[in-house]
């Protein structure tokens, strides 16, 4: 959390070598307004070796932020599944709402 410059009143503690793996997924919001605002959603979802799962969001976080998480997971050996090249997006300052919204095969 504190990676993601994220603070909340309730805090839980995963244990890092507890963690088998991590995936970043990207969602769009399904609007059904014209005039509804709200975001898609950019999650990193946490496997634990328990067999537990959590989901941290990512809100609107830049390639810097990201990139050192993954290095921070990358570094204690946890894999970072990456299906819909969202690593590689941000490397290249694209616009996740605007590459997602042009193509068919995103998640819903």
């Amino acid at each position: 959390m504190q990676l993601l410059g994220l603070h909340k009143k309730d805090e839980q503690v995963i244990k890092l070598a507890n963690i088998g793996n991590a995936e970043i997924v990207y969602k769009k919001n399904i609007r059904i307004s014209l005039v509804d605002f709200n975001p898609d959603y950019l999650n990193l979802y946490l496997d634990t070796k328990d067999g537990q799962k959590y989901i941290l969001s990512l809100g609107n976080i830049d390639y810097q932020k990201l990139a050192t998480i993954i290095q921070f997971l990358k570094d204690n050996q946890i894999e970072l599944i990456d299906k819909q090249g969202i690593v590689q997006l941000l490397r290249e300052n694209k616009n996740l709402f605007t590459h997602f919204h042009n193509k068919k095969w995103t998640a819903v």
